[in-house]
């Protein structure tokens, strides 16, 4: 064994330590479910929409069920059945029971069909061989289908295309990748399926009302006592100075009700002033590191406070004086998310709309401005005690004059109605105050909802034309191109020298995202993909990550050996539902890839199914194929190309005879 870098012999070690930074389940989309109240048309819409999407597995009962069993038949799904059967696997894969299927569609096509010639070359590809010279033929078959048609052709048939004959319809498929690799803007819209759908904006809500029945009785009875002693103390008082005892009682209300209205202006705004500098100004609490969901909240404010740092500021400033707010806003976000049907990514829009908001105004200097919203003028402050001397005054000359007409009543009058008026104004100015709180802390509630739901709105706006699985599905086909494209020219092979082919997709460490919809395989941000080239002079393995987002390659490893260094293959479960490949050589080194991962962010609410979605990964993986090619060339060395080739001698015959009799 040789290998062409200077990385190590087993390249794909990295069955530990991998990390899934985010998860996303899309739905409900019902593109690759079948229900028994679909019609034969539809089911066999969902069929095609599995195949495109790589699930040759699922589209094959699919296909089956509207063709064979419901009597949906033309050339369209005589077509895509054939395909389904062919799909990803060698004939020697393809079981009897399914070439038996090609049996129930006799006689259907007719020779002008605009799906025959499709049918044609496909039977073409099946039975030639690399004695034949036959591109001249393929090419002129290929120029007549659609490009629907030769696109799937392309895709699908690439087991089949091993001969010389078949260079045209690789140098096809490789322009066809690079014309469509980053088609439908995949630069800006292949992020966006890895983005869960947002949750709707939320704000804490305000405290209700807090005035107990106590307070109530409280306030009513010492009101009461208020009134009836200052009009005791007032009638009297008016007996011995008239006119001005009344104007005196005058001056007592309007005094006091003016003292009590600014007063509670004042409490209130002292009290929110006070509340929100112990909200604002505490140290940050210190929280333990782990997986759930308020962790994880606490990472993104980490993140994002670092990220959007005001430009040219002092950071450790930044950082520092914002650090009460940052954890008050922190802790709201936790409080009303913090529910088993919420993860952490689907509020990461509010997280960067908050730490970005806070930048903003800590940068204007505008983020301590509640405390000049909430400051009392000093003109406000000094009528309230002005309203309170006034009012005092006109008591005291009251309680004079009632005095001159009956001493020792109007004295005990007047020490009820001080300690009356006194709780009175204390309870009143704590109803007010508290009613005056509420209402502010309502519009408070209110304005913080509409800018949050702004920002969300914002946000799925963004989101709104996030690609759906089949062009994920595309876009990842033509990587596969991509890279057998540039594996062949590495090694400077032509397509007849490459005997058979695999390749094994594979999350890539150290850390991904990852999403799906809703039947739908795991789609991944970054791959670790391994091609083998099968040729006569041995295996040719080629190791490289893929930046999904980007359509880049990187990390690319050369990895040569012969065929009689393979030891075993296989592909084993952890008890966590781990999926890992194994591929053990003569000298010992094995070359592991963890397939597929358990999941670890989404909610049981989300992820109905994670093991049906763990196998359609594996199957849309390539595994397989990779399974079937590397097992035979274990077992029997270079020799399993040609005993593969004589083994598929009668299936070929089986399933080119079943398409010759399509057409009528």
């Amino acid at each position: 064994m040789n290998d062409s870098s200077s990385a190590p012999t087993n390249l794909a070690m990295d069955s530990a330590n991998v990390a899934v930074q985010a998860e996303a389940i899309h739905g409900p989309v019902n593109v690759y479910q079948a229900t028994a109240a679909l019609s034969p048309e539809q089911t066999f819409e969902v069929g095609l929409n599995c195949l495109r999407a790589g699930m040759a597995r699922e589209a094959r009962e699919h296909l089956r069920d509207a063709v064979v069993l419901r009597h949906y038949i033309n050339g369209l799904s005589c077509f895509y059945l054939l395909l389904a059967l062919l799909s990803g696997r060698t004939l020697q894969q393809v079981p009897p029971t399914e070439i038996t299927m090609l049996r129930c569609v006799r006689g259907v096509v007719k020779a002008d069909d605009e799906w025959a010639d499709a049918i044609k070359l496909i039977d073409h590809l099946l039975t030639s061989r690399p004695t034949e010279n036959g591109a001249a033929d393929l090419e002129q078959e290929l120029q007549k289908l659609t490009d629907e048609q030769r696109n799937d052709v392309l895709q699908h048939m690439e087991m089949f295309l091993d001969s010389s004959a078949e260079d045209a319809l690789w140098t096809h498929a490789f322009e066809a990748a690079r014309s469509d690799r980053c088609a439908n803007d995949r630069l800006g819209r292949a992020w966006k399926f890895f983005q869960p759908d947002p949750r709707d904006a939320r704000v804490r809500p305000a405290d209700p009302v807090r005035i107990g029945l106590g307070v109530w009785t409280g306030a009513a009875v010492t009101t009461a006592l208020a009134l009836v002693s200052v009009g005791f103390i007032g009638v009297t008082a008016w007996q011995h100075t008239g006119t001005a005892a009344v104007a005196a009682l005058l001056v007592l209300a309007a005094s006091c009700y003016t003292s009590v209205r600014i007063g509670v202006e004042w409490r209130c705004k002292k009290e929110r002033r006070q509340a929100k500098d112990r909200e604002y100004l505490r140290r940050p609490a210190t929280t333990r590191r782990g997986d759930g969901f308020a962790s994880k909240i606490d990472q993104q404010f980490n993140h994002y406070s670092a990220l959007y740092a005001p430009r040219g500021a002092d950071k450790a400033r930044w950082l520092s004086e914002t650090a009460g707010v940052r954890r008050a806003l922190r802790d709201e976000v936790v409080t009303i998310y913090r529910e088993s049907t919420v993860n952490a990514k689907q509020v990461a829009w509010l997280t960067r709309y908050l730490v970005a908001d806070v930048a903003r105004r800590w940068q204007a200097g505008s983020l301590w401005d509640y405390r000049k919203e909430l400051r009392v003028p000093w003109s406000r402050k000094a009528m309230c005690v002005l309203t309170a001397i006034a009012a005092t005054a006109a008591g005291i000359f009251l309680i004079w004059s009632g005095a001159h007409v009956t001493a020792f009543t109007v004295s005990l009058t007047a020490l009820v109605a001080v300690i009356s008026v006194w709780s009175t104004a204390r309870l009143w100015l704590r109803i007010a105050a508290e009613y005056k709180r509420h209402a502010a802390d309502k519009a408070e509630e209110q304005r913080l909802w509409a800018a949050r739901q702004a920002a969300c709105e914002r946000w799925k706006s963004k989101l709104a034309d996030r690609p759906d699985d089949l062009q994920m599905a595309r876009w990842l086909e033509c990587d596969r191109k991509a890279l057998m494209e540039r594996a062949m020219a590495l090694y400077r092979l032509k397509r007849q020298d490459v005997l058979a082919h695999a390749f094994i997709e594979a999350p890539a460490t150290p850390s991904y995202d990852r999403a799906r919809i809703e039947n739908g395989p795991w789609r991944y941000s970054k791959y670790k993909i391994l091609l083998f080239l099968l040729t006569k002079d041995g295996v040719r393995q080629l190791t490289v990550h893929l930046d999904f987002r980007k359509a880049t390659f990187h990390r690319l490893a050369r990895t040569n050996y012969r065929y009689d260094a393979f030891t075993s293959v296989q592909v084993a479960e952890t008890d966590s539902g781990e999926n890992v490949f194994e591929l053990t050589l003569t000298n010992g080194d094995p070359i592991k890839v963890k397939v597929t991962d358990p999941p670890t962010d989404v909610t049981e609410k989300e992820d109905k199914d994670p093991q049906g979605a763990s196998q359609m990964t594996l199957d849309t993986a390539g595994l397989g194929n990779a399974l079937h090619v590397l097992e035979g060339i274990a077992a029997e060395g270079k020799q399993w190309i040609t005993f593969e080739r004589e083994r598929e001698k009668v299936s070929l015959a089986e399933v080119s005879n079943a398409v010759n009799a399509i057409f009528v």
